[in-house]
């Protein structure tokens, strides 16, 4: 760690600079500034990084994913009992599950501000300040009959046709009519059917991930968020609790330091979601570090099913039997991939569009074989996805994220 290292927190010696091309094909060279913090350069971003900051977070966990191995040794009837106190809501545009067939979950974690406490209101903000709710992070993971778990990440700011209304909107805006248009809409533009739906706000993330004692999670640079409040400069395999996690999977406007100088980020939502995935192999190695201690993971339970809601055909006794099912999913079955898109700006916005390669993606991610066929995108034999208009975020090469990791 150099001397001269800059602190962040006042509003003297501070020196940022981007020489990172920003997404949308903006530069973020922020040069010097003594009051301003990260992510509010002059000009056009200045715009973009301004517009409401809604403390959003991904889906705290993959729930299914995490009972799975809660189950491994949690007494079962109290398990049952609590997955009992889930909040259900009706869903008709559900795909009914198929026996011996693949399960697909839909994962929604919503910038909803229905917190039940009022500390948790001071920090996120009430229903009455901030209304309505957009799905923030959209993950539908697969469950494959191997044993073997696939997430595939859809950007929020995918630009595609809502169903039941009569044009095209960001696809997160879907789900301010509830999860019945949002299901539909993956179902008809994307082709993916969806079994169930599980959905959380960010109110609990910090409590669940603490009942678990933290995470490991490696820092290979020194990162600062200051919409989040993230700023982490000890390097190296750390504990990570939970509104350290939060702040890191809600992210968006991260910046690492390294030659002297902190350097932007740049890639906004594509490099939330890579920290998301991180999360979740992070949290899975976490789970197998505790499955012994049956309080831990009870504690465990009471934090994870209070801010959660899924769809009312999901029933305690589903939700046991694939928790079984995949009890010994390991980091190396869990399998994560994003959509690839192309920028855009709609009606001032910034927005993303599907490519054609999409429906190969489904494809693939509807087979079992997504992992596969993803990283084979954006290799230069593939002239479109090499197109400066292309994002394909599983090629994404980012080292200052932070990583899991064993101590």
């Amino acid at each position: 760690m150099p001397n001269d290292f800059p602190h962040l927190g006042g509003r003297h010696r501070s020196v940022y600079r981007s020489t990172r091309r920003h997404l949308f094909g903006r530069r973020h060279d922020l040069g010097s500034f003594a009051s301003s913090p990260p992510g509010l350069a002059r000009g056009r971003h200045t715009h973009s990084a301004r517009r409401r900051w809604p403390k959003r977070v991904l889906v705290g966990v993959a729930s299914l994913v995490v009972l799975a191995l809660v189950l491994l040794a949690a007494d079962a009837a109290y398990v049952y009992v609590k997955l009992g106190d889930i909040q259900r809501e009706t869903v008709s545009t559900l795909v009914p599950a198929k026996a011996g067939q693949p399960l697909d979950v839909l994962l929604v974690g919503s910038d909803s501000r229905q917190c039940d406490s009022a500390a948790q209101s001071a920090a996120f903000g009430s229903a009455t300040t901030v209304t309505g709710q957009r799905s923030d992070t959209l993950l539908v993971a697969r469950f494959l009959t191997d044993g073997q778990v696939e997430l595939l990440s859809i950007p929020r700011d995918l630009w595609v046709p809502i169903w039941g209304t009569h044009g095209s909107a960001k696809i997160n805006s879907a789900f301010n009519g509830g999860p019945a248009p949002l299901v539909k809409t993956i179902e008809t533009d994307l082709g993916i059917p969806i079994n169930h739906v599980v959905m959380t706000n960010f109110c609990g993330f910090p409590g669940m991930v603490n009942a678990l004692g933290g995470i490991y999670m490696d820092f290979r640079y020194p990162v600062t968020d200051r919409y989040t409040g993230l700023y982490v400069t000890h390097l190296g395999c750390q504990l990570v609790d939970g509104t350290e996690a939060l702040q890191i999977v809600r992210s968006r406007h991260l910046y690492y330091y390294a030659g002297g100088h902190w350097h932007y980020d740049g890639m906004s939502d594509f490099s939330r979601i890579k920290r998301q995935q991180a999360f979740f192999h992070a949290l899975l190695d976490r789970l197998h570090s505790v499955v012994p201690d049956v309080f831990r993971l009870n504690s465990f339970v009471d934090a994870a099913v209070h801010d959660f809601a899924v769809d009312s055909t999901f029933s305690p006794s589903e939700m046991l039997a694939l928790a079984w099912h995949y009890h010994a999913l390991g980091v190396s079955d869990l399998h994560t991939s994003t959509l690839p898109v192309s920028e855009a700006v709609i009606d001032g916005q910034d927005a993303l569009l599907p490519i054609p390669e999409d429906k190969a993606v489904v494809a693939a991610f509807l087979s079992g074989n997504v992992r596969s066929f993803t990283a084979a995108l954006g290799r230069p034999s593939n002239p479109v996805l090499t197109s400066s208009s292309v994002v394909n975020p599983n090629a994404l090469s980012e080292p200052w994220n932070p990583q899991p990791c064993n101590p």
